[in-house]
C-alpha cells in the first residue's frame, strides 16, 4: 500500500508538472512547484533523496521510496489562466486546504478543460493591441485602421493553421504576409504609415512570454531550457519580421 501511495505522488507531481509546462509556466516554476508537492506529501521522508528534472520536452521525478517516472510533454503553449489555476491548486495542497487525491482530480479537471474564449473576444483584444501600439509609437488615429486591420488577420490566419496542424516559423511566417498584405492595402486607400501598420500586423505574435521565460531560466541557471527557450523565441521573431518585409519589398518598393 505504501508503495501504492508514492507513486499516487510521483504521478500527481508530474501532472502538476505537466499542465505548468504546457501551458507556459518557466521551468524554475515548474521544478519549484513540483518539489514543494513531494515535500508535503512525504513529510518525515522529504529528507530522503529525491529530485526532479524538468526540460521543455519532460517532467522526471526520482524518489528512493518508488522507481523513476517521466511524463512526456508533446506540446507546449500559452495559457496562463490554466497557469493560474495550477499554482493555485498547488498552493491549496502545500497549505492543508486539500488533500493530495482531491488535489490530483482537481489537476485532472483543469487538463480535461478545452474551452478558451470565443473568437470574437480573442480578435477583439488583438484588435486593441495592434491599435494601442501604433499610438505609443506617435501613430494618428489614421494610422489605425490599417494596423488594425493587418493584426487581427495575421492573428486569426495563425489561430486557424494552428488548428489544423503544428509546422513552427512557418505559419508565423504566413500569418504576418496575409495580414500584412491586407494592413497593405488599407495603408493604399487611407494613407496611413506603411511602418506602423506592419508594427501592428506583427505585434499580436510577437512571443513575449517565450522571451521572458528565457530570461527567467538563464537567471535561475536553467541554461539549457533557457537557451532552447531564446533561441525559439528569436526564430519565431524572425519569421513574424521575414513575413512583413516581404510584403513591404514586394508591394512599396
Amino acid at each position: 500500500m505504501k508503495r501504492e501511495d508514492d507513486k499516487f505522488i510521483i504521478q500527481t507531481a508530474l501532472l502538476t508538472g505537466k499542465l505548468l509546462l504546457e501551458n507556459g509556466a518557466e521551468t524554475a516554476r515548474v521544478e519549484d512547484t513540483m518539489e514543494r508537492i513531494i515535500r508535503k506529501s512525504l513529510g518525515s521522508t522529504a529528507s530522503k533523496s529525491y529530485y526532479t528534472y524538468v526540460t521543455l520536452s519532460g517532467v522526471f521525478v526520482r524518489t528512493d521510496l518508488a522507481e523513476n517516472s517521466f511524463l512526456r510533454i508533446d506540446s507546449r503553449g500559452y495559457n496562463l489562466e490554466k497557469v493560474v489555476q495550477v499554482n493555485q491548486i498547488s498552493r491549496d495542497f502545500t497549505e492543508g486546504k486539500t488533500t493530495l487525491p482531491e488535489m490530483k482530480q482537481r489537476l485532472e479537471k483543469v487538463d480535461a478543460d478545452t474551452s478558451r474564449d470565443a473568437m470574437w473576444k480573442q480578435l477583439f483584444f488583438t484588435a486593441l493591441l495592434s491599435g494601442a501600439i501604433v499610438l505609443i509609437f506617435g501613430g494618428r488615429w489614421s494610422d489605425l485602421p490599417s494596423a488594425i486591420t493587418g493584426g487581427v488577420l495575421a492573428y486569426f490566419v495563425f489561430q486557424k493553421l494552428t488548428n489544423m496542424a503544428d509546422y513552427p516559423f512557418i505559419f508565423e511566417f504566413l500569418s504576418t504576409f496575409i495580414g500584412g498584405l491586407f494592413g497593405y492595402l488599407v495603408h493604399q486607400l487611407m494613407g496611413s504609415d506603411i511602418n506602423l501598420t506592419m508594427i501592428g500586423t506583427v505585434v499580436p505574435l510577437v512571443p513575449g512570454i517565450g522571451i521572458t521565460n528565457a530570461i527567467r531560466d538563464l537567471l535561475a541557471r536553467h541554461y539549457i531550457s533557457g537557451i532552447i527557450r531564446l533561441f525559439e523565441s528569436l526564430f519565431v521573431a524572425e519569421a513574424l519580421g521575414c513575413g512583413v518585409a516581404l510584403v513591404i519589398l514586394l508591394f512599396n518598393s
